[in-house]
């Protein structure tokens, strides 16, 4: 037999030497794979709340003052995304949710995100549909375009404009956050923009009229809880209950001494206090204990259900964004105000800046926010008009409280002294 030549015989033996080691390395033992490290849990008395540049929201600002006398840390993420701020408390990446209800009926289709505590506010002209000069009405919107904040209580403003109007249809404009829908009302890239506080105001001082507000189609605040604090996770009940009393006890607060409360929520928020005042007393009305509960469970999901199917005729569930089957009932939930009781008044920062207190009239509720048959479809597929403010969370004549302001609207500039700044510059206009 003849041997290899001297380059094969090299190779044959290299590849013996590697086929060696190769099987070495197989039959060692190898040190076990290092597991992914669990994420870092949230401290049980950390509270993640969820909110947009709304308002209704400047309060929770003050509110992390009275919880840390109870041993709680509030975080508060502020949101341009509303479709991103259910996602995270569907995922119980966050703990509560301040929002509006027509936000949470359309979020609950997509995301299933928790469960409706107790309603905390209602805005009776702090919305609006602010149009360019030169149009008078809402019929004088007919073919135009209208910007909005997709998904949020805007978009339902101007969903209810064409369903309260036969006839009337616009073209709707998604815009990313409100100063957005600003830069393209200004420059003319559209005819009407729908906003809210502190841009509602800046912008009738410089001419907008305001064709649709809040007061003819009324929009409800609301406190929502994710589910997986409801069944124990995370802080758990008993802290939703602390936040509910000072929340509460706050909204009392801005009643009695509102100079010290609002001073509180200015120093947190970092604005100027006549900024938040002013914000404050643009057709807002917070809601005290009495008057959340005479809000009923069934009236919040009976509103909801009709809120659902005004998205729905516009199109907000078509494929991909199919909706889930949900049990309405199983979305609201206000046990957690039968026993509960306001915490003892305590400090909450020495007043710096001396601010007139609000008017004592109590504000009435407009009739048009009384629910009311559903109005006749102004075109096939189009929205329909659905009770927006339960007439049970009406106060009594006797009741006192902050109330809008006769006459124009306060000026209040949107911008990082006088209201909520905008984190990141708008793009182009929309193509026309």
């Amino acid at each position: 037999m003849k041997r290899p030549a001297g380059p094969a015989l090299l190779f044959l033996m290299l590849l013996a030497v590697f086929a060696f080691l190769f099987l070495a390395f197989l039959r060692s033992p190898r040190p076990p794979e290092s597991p992914t490290p669990p994420p870092v849990p949230v401290p049980r008395n950390q509270i993640r709340i969820g909110v947009s540049d709304r308002p209704a929201t400047l309060p929770v600002w003050a509110l992390g003052r009275l919880l840390q006398g109870r041993g709680l840390r509030l975080e508060v993420l502020r949101f341009e995304d509303p479709g991103r701020m259910w996602e995270m408390l569907a995922a119980g990446e966050l703990d509560l949710v301040l929002s509006t209800l027509d936000e949470f009926a359309l979020a609950v289709p997509r995301h299933d995100p928790g469960v409706l505590l107790f309603p905390s506010a209602l805005s009776l002209g702090s919305d609006a549909v602010l149009a360019r000069s030169g149009l008078v009405g809402p019929m004088d919107l007919q073919g135009r375009a209208v910007a909005y904040v997709e998904g949020s209580a805007g978009g339902y403003l101007t969903l209810t404009l064409m369903a309260i109007h036969p006839g009337l249809h616009f073209r709707t404009v998604p815009a990313r956050n409100p100063a957005q829908a600003v830069e393209w009302l200004r420059h003319g890239d559209v005819e009407a923009a729908a906003l809210w506080e502190p841009w509602t105001s800046a912008l009738q001082a410089e001419g907008f009229k305001a064709l649709w507000t809040s007061k003819d189609q009324g929009i409800m605040e609301v406190w929502v809880a994710s589910r997986q604090v409801l069944k124990g996770r995370g802080v758990g009940v008993e802290v939703l209950e602390i936040l509910a009393g000072s929340w509460l006890g706050l909204i009392d607060r801005l009643r009695t001494n509102p100079g010290l409360a609002t001073n509180a929520i200015a120093e947190e928020a970092r604005q100027k206090p006549a900024a938040i005042h002013a914000i404050l007393q643009t057709g807002l009305k917070f809601l005290s204990l009495d008057e959340a509960r005479r809000v009923s469970p069934e009236t919040l999901v009976q509103t909801m259900q009709a809120m659902s199917n005004d998205w729905s005729l516009h199109g907000a569930f078509l494929p991909p964004a199919a909706p889930r089957n949900v049990d309405p009932s199983t979305t609201v939930d206000t046990t957690l105000l039968e026993t509960l009781a306001l915490p003892e008044k305590g400090l909450l920062v020495e007043p710096s800046e001396s601010l007139s207190p609000p008017s004592q009239d109590p504000m009435e509720f407009s009739p048009n926010l009384v629910p009311v048959p559903p109005t006749t479809l102004p075109s096939p597929g189009g929205p329909q008009a659905s009770p927006a403010i339960p007439a049970e969370a009406s106060p009594s004549p006797s009741s006192g409280g902050p109330s809008s302001q006769d006459g124009p609207s306060p000026t209040v500039s949107p911008t990082s002294e006088n209201g909520p700044e905008p984190t990141e510059s708008p793009p182009g206009p929309p193509d026309s």
